[in-house]
């Protein structure tokens, strides 16, 4: 952790700076003009693009860019060339962002069902005790209320909405809504603030709206994003306030490389490495850092230029150029989380990578950049050299921290499109035995025409990969959907036996039995669903429902009771308790 002064008040701040700016007037020969003295920053804006690769940046060499917003505040501050994620998954990588921790320490590995812990200590909770009113304003449905991440911010804007039709799509607002969103907001304001805008538009599907459409749609998604920050910044800049600003992605995106569609499924730096740029005082201008370092460390960067300390590096103030912040850790649990397949977690140290696999590999990134020439089997030394350190540096007990999600947040996520049976087991595969079939799941979004279309599709997945918890559920689902609960009954099983950690396939798997007349059964399984979500108001209700059906109204009048807690199901809830009156 970088040794700073503890932090001021703002009125002492700039008494102090006054004082600062005497001493280097003494210091001048007699004729010559003061240096100027920039005055310290007292707000902080932070802008995070989802699924931006930085090589699609003007700034970071490509021609075809069209994002002259972000490289002008690159020219006029400080970029990292090698700047790499923690996770290649929006929610993980995000909290690391905003805690200066590692998936392992904050326990937050997936996109749902995860939530960080009250007792670490977050970037907008640090500003709020400095005095600066905060307000985030988020564009996709992984960082909706309900995360932790809404902690220590007095205004947390998640207002968006599920898209129409049937698809697995994930729920947004552009880039441009946000803004407007953020813009009302921040003109209402005096004083310090630390304003927190995240843009979700690159994320996949691509479709850019008309006016920036181009041949590759994610350079025009990338493009209005570009322009949405400039529309920010014209209000921002004209503010009276000397601030920080920051721009950086949570991960990058994949077309093809190594096989992989999208994010999530590999640890290779397609999708691990993002922009970084700052800007404002105490950023040096056109300062491009090259040595390779960690977004975990940006929340120390920051709040080091606000005289405030926090866990990590400044690595601002690493010596030397080019720097590196020293070994690299990242990781996705997606694999396994999603589809029952192996973690991956990667090592980065010097000019070598590891990434940790049922079949590990090493690459050697200054020679080999791209990560084409697996030497696993060339350097077994170097392998194992890297693998024991990595082994050392992982806690002896790492968090994966889900059990303070509340069922109102996952239902949300639920209606905004995302559904997850999170696993504890499936086949174990190494990601890499599955490209062919990961990328057909990513294609497996829709629209589709009904649930029996989505059903086909995914009854053809299923076979390719029995245990997979993903492909299952939503095949179970659409099953069910489209009429056919007796067929529901395998996959909904498959789901369960893979270790399932939300209400969802419990529901499912207990509303296909009841459809059939199976009531007994169905009320072993919402038991047992209550033992991994007891404060699921979806099973509480529908347990009361079974209850009331065999005339115990005692025992339907305390589930529905429980049932009513949840604000899902209140509603029905208490219209029961009112009819058992």
């Amino acid at each position: 952790m970088t040794a700073v002064a503890p932090p001021l008040k703002l009125g002492r701040m700039r008494r102090a700076f006054g004082t600062l700016a005497l001493v280097a007037l003494a210091g001048c020969r007699a004729g010559e003009p003061p240096p100027a003295v920039a005055p310290a920053p007292t707000s902080l804006l932070l802008v995070t693009i989802d699924t931006l690769r930085a090589d699609r940046l003007g700034t970071y060499g490509d021609s075809r860019a069209r994002t002259p917003t972000i490289d002008r505040l690159a020219r006029e501050g400080t970029l990292f060339e090698q700047a790499f994620t923690v996770a290649p998954i929006t929610l993980p990588a995000h909290a690391s962002l905003m805690t200066g921790r590692l998936p392992p320490e904050h326990g937050v590995r997936g996109n749902v069902g995860f939530t960080l812990p009250a007792d670490i200590p977050t970037l907008a909770e640090a500003f709020q005790k400095r005095g600066a009113t905060t307000a985030a304003f988020v564009g996709g449905f992984p960082l909706a209320r309900g995360t932790g991440l809404e902690r220590g911010f007095a205004m947390y804007d998640d207002a968006f909405g599920r898209a129409e039709g049937l698809h697995y799509e994930f729920s947004e607002r552009r880039a441009h809504m946000v803004v407007t969103s953020a813009l009302t907001w921040l003109t209402a304001q005096r004083g310090p603030v630390f304003l927190w805008v995240h843009f979700f538009d690159p994320h996949a599907p691509y479709a850019p709206p008309p006016s920036f459409r181009d041949p590759d749609p994610y350079r025009g998604e990338v493009a209005a994003c570009d322009a949405a920050l400039a529309h920010l910044l014209a209000v921002w800049e004209a503010g009276p306030e000397p601030s920080i600003i920051a721009v950086v992605s949570d991960h990058g995106e994949a077309f093809g490389e190594h096989g992989e569609a999208s994010h999530s499924l590999f640890v290779y730096d397609t999708t691990l490495r993002v922009p970084l740029i700052l800007r404002g005082p105490g950023v040096p201008a056109g300062r491009r850092v090259r040595g390779a370092v960690s977004t975990a460390d940006l929340p120390a960067t920051l709040l080091a230029r606000f005289q405030t300390p926090f866990r990590g590096q400044d690595l601002l103030a690493l010596p030397g150029d080019p720097v590196s912040a020293g070994p690299l850790y990242a990781e996705t649990l997606a694999p396994r989380l999603e589809f029952g397949w192996s973690d991956l977690r990667a090592w980065r140290k010097g000019r070598f990578k590891l990434i940790r696999a049922p079949r590990p590999e090493l690459y050697d990134l200054a020679a080999d950049p791209e990560e084409q020439r697996d030497l696993a089997r060339v350097d077994p030394r170097q392998l194992a050299e890297l693998e024991r350190e990595l082994q050392a540096w992982l806690p002896t007990t790492e968090l994966e921290h889900r059990s303070a999600v509340a069922p109102e947040a996952e239902e949300r996520l639920r209606s905004l499109g995302y559904t997850q049976a999170p696993a504890t087991r499936g086949s174990a595969a190494d990601p890499k035995d599955k490209r062919e079939l990961a990328r057909r799941i990513a294609a497996a979004t829709g629209p589709f025409k009904d649930y029996a279309e989505a059903a086909r599709v995914y009854k053809q997945l299923q076979r390719l990969d029995p245990p997979n918890p993903l492909v299952n559920l939503r095949l179970a689902d659409a099953l069910l959907r489209s009429g056919q609960a007796q067929a529901s009954l395998v996959p909904y099983r498959r789901v369960l036996d893979a270790g399932a950690r939300t209400a969802d396939p419990f529901v499912g798997l207990a509303t296909a039995l009841l459809e059939l007349g199976r009531l007994d059964e169905a009320g072993r399984v919402l038991g047992s669903g209550l033992e991994v979500a007891p404060r699921s108001g979806q099973l509480n209700y529908n347990l009361g429902e079974l209850a009331r059906a065999r005339g115990d109204q005692a025992e339907a009048r305390r589930l529905y009771a429980l049932a009513a807690e949840d604000a899902v199901t209140s509603e029905r809830a208490r219209a029961r308790l009112e009819l058992l009156r």
